[in-house]
């Protein structure tokens, strides 16, 4: 279904109440009740995308492919939340095409309860393929972007403005990284790895998807005990939500690349 604008409305909660009766929930239901306890006790008077019936896409040969989104802030004080939305499978950019939005004049357009739009420009993803559901798709000034998930203000501007810390986002996604391929990771004395799913050029031009093993003698702020790694894997690594209720934790590093968190939880199908 594709969108100019938001429309109101809220999340049926149905499907919590047959969880709590022991029913087996459709992979649908789950997104739903997920969605509900993120926004618990809120009252949502815009909705653009949390769509529980999305379209499930595959994009193959992702590894290195540029990709661009963007965040719709909505809401105010503990009610604050982020719309995420994405390119990758929704649209091909041009050069320049996510930067070119301006944001001033678009979030009176997309509802009377949108704070901002924070565009999210120049990434290239780091996996090999990727599986996701997609929610509505939404016009941003000529760029159609598709919602792919959606995180609490405080953890979103967290997450942008301090390396390293920790934000959580409900989406419905597979990062697949295929054997005999390079991943870049970051360890945490506990146990905790850090799966680097994109990178940037925005503050250290000179990356790119060939020269990634060397981040780790960039990083000068690591926190206590961590370190990083580049390694070749033996088999394939999923990084499936659908195995944490459409759950990822996700951190960006000081240079601005973005890593997904395993080790604590059921996301990967192992460790690496």
């Amino acid at each position: 279904m594709r969108v100019s604008m938001m429309t109101t409305g809220s999340l049926v909660t149905a499907a919590a109440m047959s969880l709590l009766l022991g029913a087996t929930l459709s992979l649908q239901t789950q997104q739903a009740t997920a969605a509900d306890n993120l926004y618990a006790g809120m009252t949502r008077t815009v909705q653009i995308n949390i769509d529980t019936t999305g379209e499930r896409r595959h994009v193959k040969n992702t590894r290195g492919m540029p990709f661009g989104g963007a965040a719709v802030i909505v809401g105010t004080d503990r009610n604050e939340r982020a719309h995420v939305y994405t390119a990758t499978s929704c649209a091909d950019l041009t050069p320049g095409s996510i930067e070119k939005i301006d944001v001033k004049k678009l979030a009176p357009t997309l509802g009377t309860n949108v704070k901002a739009v924070i565009p999210n420009a120049g990434r290239h993803w780091t996996m090999d393929e990727i599986g996701l559901e997609v929610g509505e798709v939404v016009d941003f000034q000529g760029v159609e972007l598709c919602w792919v998930g959606d995180m609490s203000g405080d953890e979103i501007k967290a997450h942008f403005a301090a390396p390293y810390a920790v934000g959580k986002i409900l989406r419905n996604t597979d990062w697949i990284y295929k054997a005999g391929k390079k991943v870049h990771l970051l360890r945490e004395p506990g146990g905790t790895v850090w799966v680097m799913q994109e990178y940037t050029k925005e503050i250290d031009p000179t990356l790119t998807i060939d020269n990634l093993d060397q981040v780790g003698g960039k990083l000068k702020n690591l926190p206590q005990g961590w370190t990083f790694e580049t390694k070749v894997l033996t088999k394939d690594l999923s990084l499936d939500t659908r195995r944490t209720g459409l759950w990822a934790s996700i951190i960006r590093d000081e240079l601005g690349n973005t890593y997904e968190g395993v080790g604590f939880d059921d996301l990967a199908n192992y460790i690496p």
